[in-house]
């Protein structure tokens, strides 16, 4: 079985030569995707082995994902690794990921770091466990740590799964996709380094955050359009109605045409309205879609 490790990397010189080393240990190939990097990162990754892909700027870890996927195609790889090249994670803990896809019992594994929940800094335990909770409104998932970026692939979930996001949302993206299509998923606990002497993200945590609840919503939006579209939409269309008989009973008794009340029934009409018809056009639209799988 051909073995792929997939690193998408950006700004990482420091660690990724060491990543790429012990990954080789574990893999067949390693591919990396330099995702618009200003410092030696291609240099240093095609100096320690690695296949490596370039994008001319930085586009994003999904779009770098998409790279990284599309080229283990064309290998024809067996199982695929994400690990990403700021050596948070240890490759030598590849093996743990792939043994269960090797023994055809899972499609996805994913790399769980909460299992020394003492250890992860304040803030990161806070946000990880934020976006988690916005992951499953999309869709019922059952994993502790949806947000991990070290997984493996089988062959299976390799052909099946899709996705569009180009930020950081794509690790939920790819979680909710899988499991829409039935995929067999588990985890494994796996040892994260929070400490690598160097900075292990590239991007502001409050913005980080943000960036992923924002593709997480349009996911939720997505899969779940009546119900978190067209109820409330049914409800300000009601509360529109409602308002409406009052300024018209209040206008028919005293002449008297209350402009807030206005502006309240026409806002709540219209924007019920929008919403409404957007559930309806999105659920025909993923309704049919899933129909073709």
């Amino acid at each position: 079985m051909l073995s792929v490790a997939c690193i998408p990397a950006f700004n990482a010189a420091n660690q990724i030569s060491e990543v790429i080393t012990k990954s080789q240990k574990y893999v067949d190939q390693v591919i990396v995707c330099d995702d618009g990097s200003s410092d030696a990162t291609f240099d240093n990754a095609k100096s320690a082995g690695a296949l490596v892909l370039k994008h001319k700027k930085n586009l994003g870890k999904g779009t770098a994902l998409k790279t990284l996927f599309q080229k283990a195609k064309e290998l024809e790889a067996d199982i695929i690794v994400t690990i990403d090249g700021d050596g948070q994670f240890l490759p030598e803990e590849i093996t743990k990921l792939i043994e269960p896809i090797k023994a055809k019992q899972f499609d996805l594994v994913i790399g769980n770091r909460f299992l020394d929940k003492e250890e992860m800094p304040t803030y990161r335990k806070a946000g990880n466990k934020m976006l988690d909770k916005f992951t499953k409104l999309a869709v019922n998932l059952p994993y502790e740590d949806t947000q991990s970026g070290f997984r493996a692939y089988s062959k299976n979930a390799i052909e099946k799964i899709s996705f569009s996001t180009n930020g950081f949302g794509v690790d939920s993206e790819i979680l909710i996709d899988a499991v829409n299509k039935g995929l067999k998923i588990t985890e494994q606990y796996v040892t994260v380094l929070y400490n690598t002497g160097d900075k292990t993200s590239t991007k502001n945590p409050i913005s980080h955050s943000m960036g992923v609840i924002a593709s997480i919503i349009e996911l939720i939006a997505i899969n779940h359009p009546l119900k978190y579209l067209g109820i409330p939409g049914f409800i300000l269309l009601i509360v529109g109605i409602i308002y409406s008989v009052i300024v018209l009973t209040i206008f028919n008794d005293t002449r008297y045409f209350s402009i807030p009340s206005t502006l309240l029934a026409l806002g709540s009409l219209v924007l019920g309205l929008m919403l409404l018809l957007m559930s309806v056009v999105l659920y025909s639209i993923t309704h049919q879609s899933r129909r073709y799988l």
